[in-house]
């Protein structure tokens, strides 16, 4: 098979993914989880049909390790009394995704810019469906959002509480987190008619995730659009420093506008976005319990064996904290590998920021959101993560030797 048509596949994963769960809407014979397990395996073939798969740099050779480690940790998962059943469903979540960062490692920019495309098209058309139902919530679609469990009841109110789309408010927020930092893919390119393309889907990411209303995609939203003036008002003198202000000048005008003739949206996100600390002191007392109930905090317990497929097996599982679910699950040395890797990452992205702001961004974010969430185990979320590292590694070892 041609490695371009190969390389076309893996870029319209993506809107596929959508379209699935749109068709999930009408059909529940569809299965999602399935369905976007048998995408991801065909990616993961043609990723390694094409030969992307390199091992060049420190960091491909440290990921290749991290990876291997998180598979081979269902060995002392299984043998800590947890079910294959429950490592295997974590592999087909968390694991099979990281493949796609030699997608990212070794594609092109036309193969870049196709994937980061697609992807941005499927979450804002995951956002459009979602926006409809949130302002016009028909009786067939509270009924799916029901029997799915993204509303605890079947009337508008509820529905209207937070936008759920097809993927629920958590899985959504984060969808169009990644869309909103992509977009400066497109915005900074020279061609006019991207630029425009980039700054629309900046502007409807950045309402579809309110609209979710989930505290970390909000707070992390915020910071990326702080990193995107910061960076070019340090490393860009051509820019006139008016800009930046002007920019800023018109946030302020926004919020100011909804301040005043939409107080109540105001004040709904604002209550969100000051509840943050609160979101970490309902939690932490159950991040605390799992880390102390690890069977072994040099290994960790597993793949899968914190995570919501293991409830039935655990004393303490972690709902909520990414970050605390892979150190419980890692242990000490897969962590480690994991810190290392980004610390390379982020030491060289420290200085050539601009060439790498959208990975930089995603990766941001989902750490940032990873802390109060386990955004890493999302199945439709997470290929994208390890897609923007891959794609950073490539950029910042172009001019390096390796």
């Amino acid at each position: 098979m041609p490695e371009n048509l190969l390389k076309k596949f893996i870029c319209i994963i993506y809107p596929l993914l959508t379209l699935i769960y749109f068709g999930f809407l009408f059909c529940s014979l569809i299965r999602p989880g399935i369905c976007m397990t048998v995408l991801m395996l065909a990616g993961g073939a043609a990723i390694v049909l094409a030969r992307l798969v390199t091992f060049k740099t420190a960091e491909d050779r440290v990921f290749a390790v991290y990876l291997i480690y998180n598979i081979l940790s269902g060995i002392w998962c299984v043998y800590y009394g947890i079910p294959f059943s429950v490592y295997a469903g974590e592999v087909s979540t968390t694991a099979l995704p990281m493949i796609f960062y030699y997608a990212g490692r070794s594609f092109d920019e036309e193969y870049t810019e196709k994937y980061y495309g697609g992807y941005i098209i499927a979450a804002l058309g995951m956002g459009l469906i979602g926006a409809v139902f949130y302002i016009w919530p028909p009786k067939f679609y509270l009924d799916f959002a029901f029997d799915n469990m993204l509303i605890s009841v079947a009337d508008a109110p509820t529905s209207r509480v937070r936008m759920n789309s097809l993927i629920g408010s958590g899985g959504m927020a984060v969808y169009v987190t990644y869309a909103l930092c992509l977009s400066s893919y497109f915005f900074r390119q020279k061609e006019k008619n991207k630029r425009i393309a980039g700054f629309i889907f900046m502007g409807l990411s950045l309402v579809f995730a309110f609209m979710a209303n989930q505290r970390s995609s909000m707070f992390s939203i915020i910071l990326v659009l702080i990193f995107f003036g910061t960076v070019d008002y340090l490393t860009d003198g051509n820019r006139s420093k008016k800009i930046l202000f002007a920019e800023l000048g018109a946030a302020a005008a926004v919020v100011a506008g909804i301040f005043v003739f939409a107080r109540g949206v105001f004040e709904k996100f604002y209550l969100r976005l000051i509840s943050i600390p609160e979101g970490f002191g309902e939690r932490s007392e159950s991040w605390v319990a799992a880390v102390n109930d690890m069977k072994n905090m040099w290994l960790g317990d597993g793949l899968g064996s914190r995570g919501h497929r293991a409830a039935e097996f655990q004393t303490y599982i972690v709902a909520d904290g990414g970050l605390v679910k892979l150190y419980t699950e890692m242990g000490i040395i897969g962590t480690s590998l994991i810190i290392f890797l980004l610390v390379l990452v982020f030491l060289k992205a420290v200085r050539k920021p601009r060439i790498v702001i959208p990975e930089i961004c995603v990766i941001i974010c989902a750490l940032l959101m990873s802390i109060g969430s386990n955004v890493l185990e999302i199945q439709i979320c997470a290929p994208v993560v390890y897609f923007a590292l891959g794609r950073a590694v490539k950029k910042l070892n172009e001019n390096d030797p390796v």
